[in-house]
């Protein structure tokens, strides 16, 4: 390549990917947990209604058959957009006799249960009265080692994807938990998704 001025150089381009992200890999498990933490629910919107799109469509390559869902928010501005694709998928599950493919667990992290108790004695309904969800909203933060302990006894010898989206601490502490419940023939393995 001749430069201006006469002067020859040459450049040289190199490409390397395409790289997927680790949400790719849910489908590679028959079972999978899926962290969210805040704005970190994004990429598992389109994540979740692949799977239920490929599960309800009756493709038979479909190997996902459970996922827990566990979304950890600070306050309940966050929850509109997303609660909206939940409650359809909620009533998709259900009308196809699927409600159990799908568990979720949303945790509003800033309020405490003591704090919440008010506002449930208020709004006493069949759905949350903050997300519109059958599935009530929790509030504090999951207790990691209980919730590890009960998806390992509901599916011994099962490998189960563990993904994140959500801050290094966060990070941190699920790729612990999955290395002390990777026992008794249930593997977890731990996933970071960045975006």
């Amino acid at each position: 390549m001749e430069a201006e001025g006469g002067i020859t150089s040459s450049l040289k381009l190199a490409i390397d990917g395409p790289f997927g992200t680790a949400s790719e890999d849910v489908f590679r498990y028959e079972v999978v947990v899926l962290v969210g933490a805040g704005i970190g629910v994004t990429p598992f919107a389109s994540v979740l209604k692949s799977v239920w799109y490929q599960t309800s469509q009756g493709q038979g390559d479909v190997f996902t058959k459970k996922i827990y869902f566990y979304w950890l928010c600070p306050e309940t501005q966050a929850f509109e957009w997303f609660a909206d694709l939940l409650q359809s998928l909620e009533g998709q599950m259900t009308e196809k006799g699927l409600a159990d493919f799908l568990n979720y667990n949303i945790y509003l992290t800033r309020w405490k249960e003591n704090e919440a108790a008010h506002f449930r004695v208020h709004h006493e309904a069949e759905n949350d009265p903050i997300t519109g969800l059958k599935q009530k909203t929790l509030y504090g933060k999951p207790n990691w080692d209980n919730e590890f302990t009960n998806i390992g006894a509901k599916h011994p010898g099962t490998k189960v994807g563990v993904f994140l989206c959500g801050p290094t601490v966060l990070g941190k502490a699920l790729a612990r938990q999955c290395l002390s419940h990777s026992e008794g023939g249930v593997e977890f393995i731990f996933n970071k998704e960045n975006f």
